[in-house]
């Protein structure tokens, strides 16, 4: 319960830097209008459980500067209109992780429409997705299909809008996928480091979600490999077994080669290893853009 309360995006994220665009009081109204049109009769209780673990997150039992003896509810919706921004960010991510009437999960029409209003008002931030895991088994000699979440959706930032169209969002959205689930914690951890400063970790889970990725495309091609694989051996045996030409292999193995040689997968030595912010942005586009080339080669072309 509160480790979920507690890994929400001001935890994650810092917006002292400046220059980030502010949330705007319409993209404010417009979240809590549609909640309150989407849940209905469930937006009370929606609000009351959302006072609640603010609450928690905040260490405050009363949420607004306002006067004593308010409601809780007017308590929390006094709190969003006035809140830090990153806090407002918070709430938004706690209504999904939180068990609450009418917010349904994996497919959720709460998720493309605030999306939607972040496009709408030109503000830096994406909501992720539920990502789902599937896993069989017999009960009482029935086969049974299970689905739990494995990852809540997340607001992450999204400062260059061409970057981001092109690149990012197709492929978080083919590593939504949930064959793809450990690629796609890790790249997300990636974008998480990325924006907290922290370069070196960034290489790593960017070569961590690279290779997850070519693991899921060689087992849903049926081409041979093995869990140890290093980024080279899984390049060579998706090129090996499809249509791009070998030459692929040098601008795909910069990726790994980049981790290998500045990130923190490795000791430092005598000379600490401090990659730039630029060469962190160049690494996790070039992770993205390596995702989408590999899906549509290996299983959109060919399904």
């Amino acid at each position: 319960m509160f480790s979920k309360i507690f890994n929400v995006f001001s935890r994650r994220e810092s917006l002292k830097e400046t220059g980030v665009k502010p949330l705007s009081p319409e993209f404010r109204n417009r979240v809590i209008m549609l909640l309150q049109d989407e849940l209905g009769f469930s937006f009370n209780d929606m609000l009351a459980t959302l006072q609640r673990k603010l609450a928690y997150l905040h260490g405050k039992f009363q949420l607004a500067d306002s006067r004593s003896g308010s409601s809780h509810l007017e308590d929390v919706i006094n709190f969003l209109m006035t809140c830090k921004d990153e806090y407002f960010l918070d709430a938004i991510e706690l209504i999904f992780c939180s068990n609450i009437n009418g917010v349904s999960w994996p497919d959720n029409a709460l998720i493309p429409s605030i999306n939607e209003f972040l496009r709408v008002d030109n503000l830096p931030y994406h909501l992720t997705g539920y990502v789902v895991e599937k896993s069989e088994s017999l009960y009482r000699g029935t086969p049974a299909t299970s689905i739990e979440i494995s990852e809540f959706p997340k607001i992450i930032r999204r400062d260059n809008e061409l970057v981001y169209k092109k690149a990012l969002e197709p492929a978080l959205e083919i590593l939504s996928g949930k064959e793809f689930k450990h690629a796609n914690q890790e790249f997300l951890a990636a974008l998480e480091d990325h924006r907290k400063g922290d370069y070196r970790d960034c290489l790593t889970k960017c070569g961590s979600a690279f290779e997850s990725t070519m693991k899921v495309l060689c087992k849903k091609t049926s081409i041979s490999f093995k869990e140890t694989d290093t980024a080279s051996t899984l390049i060579k045996a998706l090129l090996k077994n499809g249509q791009l030409d070998g030459y692929w292999e040098q601008p795909l193995i910069l990726i790994a080669t980049i981790r290998n040689r500045l990130s923190s997968s490795h000791g430092a030595g005598t000379k600490a290893k401090e990659p730039s912010e630029h060469v962190a942005s160049y690494v996790i586009n070039s992770t993205a853009a390596a995702v989408i080339l590999l899906y549509k080669e290996f299983c959109y072309i060919n399904t």
